[in-house]
Parts: structure tokens; sequence; C-alpha cells
């Protein structure tokens, strides 16, 4: 990422609402961060984050992620792909019905340069089709492929009062060859209250990085969808099913 892309990603979220640009969470969102309370029985602290994924459904790779996601009882956010959505209608319902939040994707994943504003804006609005026939609603949040928008872009999601949501961790899951990286990588992350995490669900490596990021040993990591970061005073299910604020 060059200087100017650094300096424009950290600057906007200074000047502009939360709710229409986020790259990662309030720290302090979580009044029970690092704490030992109700939703955190054990010794170790509880850093909250939110596990984003992106690029799917995936029939094979989605349907094991959704189930060590229900194992762990973490909540997600997932931005799909209009046209894998459309494929596979099923496991957008489930994803919906596991408590899961769904992000538009655009319709196609095509490359940021060579889509114009209007075509991007459009595939925005038929991905939004397609999630409210599957699901009933609309998907309000919405991650452009590789992360990158114009101005022209940017300015006509605004208009729409769409959220914008990037990420401030990538562990570069789609660059990974061998379950062993994914894994080094989780033991070596240090996690702090917020991090908007970026993965992918269109292959194995989000599935271990779940598991492993789960069972950590130094942190009791609990992933919540995007919005709650939006939401001014958000609850939120725990393991023994009780409400914390």
């Amino acid at each position: 990422m060059n200087t100017l892309r650094q300096f424009v990603k950290k600057a906007i979220p200074a000047v502009i609402p939360r709710k229409l640009y986020l790259v990662h969470g309030a720290a302090d969102h979580f009044e029970s961060d690092t704490q030992t309370n109700c939703c955190n029985p054990d010794s170790r602290p509880l850093i909250n984050i939110a596990l984003t994924f992106d690029d799917g459904p995936h029939p094979e790779y989605t349907t094991l992620l959704l189930d060590v996601l229900q194992k762990y009882q973490q909540q997600a956010t997932f931005f799909v792909i209009g046209e894998k959505a459309r494929q596979y209608p099923h496991l957008i319902e489930r994803i919906v019905q596991e408590g899961h939040e769904l992000g538009n994707h655009t319709l196609t994943h095509s490359e940021p340069a060579q889509t114009s504003t209007r075509r991007f804006l459009e595939e925005i609005q038929e991905t939004d089709r397609i999630l409210e026939e599957i699901t009933g609603g609309k998907a309000n949040l919405v991650r452009p492929p590789k992360g990158k928008l114009n101005f022209g872009k940017l300015l006509g999601l605004w208009r729409q009062q769409r959220s914008v949501v990037l990420w401030d961790i990538d562990p570069r899951d789609y660059l990974m060859n061998t379950p062993s990286e994914i894994i080094n990588w989780c033991q070596n992350y240090q996690p702090l209250s917020g991090n908007f995490c970026l993965m992918h669900d269109n292959h194995s490596h989000a599935i271990e990085a779940v598991r492993q990021l789960s069972e950590c040993q130094n942190f009791h990591i609990q992933s919540h969808p995007v919005s709650h970061w939006i939401e001014k005073k958000p609850q939120y299910a725990t393991r023994t099913q009780q409400a914390c604020v």
C-alpha cells in the first residue's frame, strides 16, 4: 500500500461518521474487554473482534466454516459475491439463520481499476436484489473488491447511506499454501479489541484460523458482527447465553 493510500485510509475514519466508513471498531466499545466477568468465566483477557469473510459463499468451505463458527459460538460477517449467493442460496439462508451478518461484496468481484463507478453501483444494487430475494432483507454493509474505491464510488455509496467496511488485520490467507502457514499466523497474532480481521471463505485456511483463534491459550477471542460496532450500545450473546452490555 503506498503512502498516500495509507494516509487516506487512516484519515477518513477520523472525519467520517463510523456508520459510513469503518476500518476497525472502537477499542473501548465493549465495556467488558480485558475483564473476567459473566462473558469471560476463565482467566484469559477477553478480546472482542470482528471476523469477516470475503468472496463466498463456497459450497464446501463456507459449509465447514459455518460448522466451526457454530462449534465455538463465534459470530461473523460474510461479505458475499452476488453471483455466488444466487448459486448457493441455502448457504446465505444458513448464514443468517445462525446469527451471522451479511455484507455486499458486489455481483462479480470485478477488477476495481477496470470497473466504472456506474457499473460498480449497479453491481451493488443487483446483489442487494439477490440477497433480498433470499433473506427478505437488505445488506447495508459494503466491502469493495480489494478494498479499493475511487471518490465517485465512495460518494455513491454514502448517498445511499451505506456502511463501507474495510479492515485493519490481514493475514493474507489467500496467499497461503499449507495449513501450517495460517497456524503460524494465528500463534503470532496479538489481538486488539476492535480488530476487523479480513479472511476468505473460498478456501480452507479460514476454517483452521477460526479453530486456532478460538482455542488461543493467551486470550479469549470473541468475534461479533461488524454492525455491533455501529450500534451505540450493543448487546451480544455469550457462551452461557447471558446478556452483557
